[in-house]
């Protein structure tokens, strides 16, 4: 049985997408992608996560030659937590496994969602039907790749 393993991103690529070949032959695209939190912290600063993001084959292509700095992008994909050695011991990243990219223009919400329901610790079936269909809409656009 396999299980759901679904995130859908809004933010900023923080560097450029850089191009690697593995020694399969296989081509991987990456580079970090911020993501601000709907909330504030008590100082009014903003409250952001940090994640690498992978993407492989011909979208990791595009990626490489596309993705700059600065850029808003929607991202849908996979969540993978990944370890390595380090001197100090063991070290975890939680990487995106890009599997859809597209550019954005503003905010995906712009205006369609409750931010405030947003920023409670559970969401109603409604709200999460609500931003569903964003996503739905968002896909529907004419993709890039």
């Amino acid at each position: 049985m396999a299980d759901l393993n679904l995130v859908a991103l809004t933010g900023t690529a923080t560097r450029d997408a850089t191009l690697r070949e593995k020694s399969s032959g296989q081509v991987k695209a990456e580079f970090s992608f911020e993501v601000e939190r709907p909330f504030l912290r008590t100082t009014g600063e903003p409250v952001s996560d940090l994640f690498l993001v992978d993407v492989w084959q011909d979208l990791g292509k595009w990626t490489a030659e596309t993705i700059k700095e600065g850029q808003r992008l929607f991202i849908v994909g996979t969540l993978n937590k990944e370890s390595y050695s380090t001197r100090g011991g063991r070290e975890h990243l939680t990487i995106v496994k890009a599997k859809y990219i597209r550019p954005i223009e503003g905010d995906l919400l712009d205006g369609q969602i409750d931010v405030e329901a947003l920023k409670q610790d559970t969401w109603s079936p409604e709200l999460l039907h609500e931003a569903v269909e964003i996503l739905d809409a968002a896909l529907s656009q004419e993709s890039v790749v």
